[in-house]
């Protein structure tokens, strides 16, 4: 956070350093009888960008919160799986059982979303998820009650892969190219119209171009971080999936 509000001013006095060059190259302060209709132009154009930024910010964030919700119901349905086979008491199918979920959550808490993050699928871990289809294939019952468990170990891991599909899809999802540019250029225009304004005392225009310059930059990089959740400053971390297994491994 510290390093999103240092970046952020320091953009802000570059704002300035260029406020300061246009007005004294420009002699932009003999121009105060024009302010009035750059206002009325500051006026409607910051409804809009405000209307549009606020759109992307709801877009990335919810994007975000989708992303942490899948990770966090797939971690859980390891562990609902895991005791799903309890049930059984069969000393080596919970060995098994343990071991491939093991194997599977520690690959995806090694790999933190770095592949992910860069656009890529890893299919090392798509094939550890499908060993444990090999282990639930392998379980035995007598009875009918045995039965009635065995298919709701069936209906579980289809879920579980459905949640999981969901999360990597959800995880590759980025904002339309188009709209991220859009976003940069009018944040681009909104400084750029308090740079070029007439002021006619400077110091009250430092303070306009610190204060939008400021927000502006905040804006930017949290947008970017959301939008792609695995780098930046705020980052999805695959806690959770340890979260499951110290319940797995301490609990039962």
């Amino acid at each position: 956070m510290a390093n999103v509000i240092t970046k952020s001013l320091l953009v802000s006095i570059l704002f300035v350093g260029l406020a300061y060059a246009v007005r004294t190259l420009f002699k932009t302060d003999l121009y105060l009888s024009d302010v009035g209709g750059l206002g009325s132009f500051v006026t409607v154009f910051g409804t809009l960008y405000g209307i549009m930024s606020a759109f992307v910010v709801f877009e990335v964030w919810a994007q975000y919160n989708k992303t942490t919700s899948l990770i966090d119901q797939e971690a859980l349905g390891l562990e609902r799986l895991f005791r799903l086979t309890l049930y059984f008491r069969d000393a080596k199918l919970t060995k098994d059982m343990t071991r491939v979920i093991t194997a599977y959550a520690t690959k995806v808490i090694e790999g933190k979303f770095q592949k992910i993050g860069s656009g890529q699928r890893n299919k090392e871990n798509g094939i550890l998820f499908r060993n444990i289809s090999e282990v639930i294939r392998e379980i035995k019952f007598d009875d009918d009650h045995d039965t009635i468990v065995y298919q709701q170990i069936l209906d579980h891991y289809g879920k579980l892969g459905q949640i999981r599909t969901d999360r990597i899809n959800q995880s590759l999802t980025r904002l339309p190219v188009l709209l991220k540019v859009f976003l940069y250029v009018t944040s681009g225009i909104a400084v750029g119209t308090f740079i070029i304004m007439p002021f006619a005392q400077f110091l009250y225009q430092v303070f306009v171009v610190i204060g939008v310059g400021f927000v502006i930059a905040m804006l930017i990089q949290l947008v970017e971080d959301l939008d792609n959740p695995f780098v930046g400053n705020w980052n999805i971390t695959p806690e959770p999936f340890q979260r499951a297994l110290d319940h797995i491994n301490e609990d039962y």
